[in-house]
């Protein structure tokens, strides 16, 4: 009877350690998937400010071909943003930089 007791604690303190080393590697997976949202996240910011200064004088949302393309390229940017920081309802991302580049000013 005591065997069979010791048997389980044994088999049960080594899936405990498995399990234990699986949570390590997950959280370790999370942070790292995390640092790669945040970074991903900076530079569809900058790509986003980067069109809105080339096209201060919305040239390129007027024309015909360049314009179709260039709002795809905004909107893929804002989706991917929203898609990013789905907490932040108080602003949407026009106005957030709008914010931003004017105290860059």
């Amino acid at each position: 009877m005591i065997s069979i007791v010791l048997i389980l604690l044994f088999v049960s303190l080594i899936v405990n350690l498995f399990l234990l080393i699986s949570l390590k590697k997950s959280f370790q997976q999370t942070d790292l998937l995390e640092d790669w949202i945040v970074e991903f996240q900076k530079l569809i910011n900058q790509t986003y400010n980067k069109l809105k200064l080339i096209d201060e004088k919305r040239i390129f949302e007027k024309d015909d071909d360049v314009g179709v393309l260039f709002s795809d390229l905004l909107n893929i940017i804002k989706i991917t943003n929203e898609r990013i920081q789905p907490n932040d309802n108080t602003t949407n991302f026009d106005e957030k930089n709008k914010k931003e580049t004017t105290k860059e000013s």
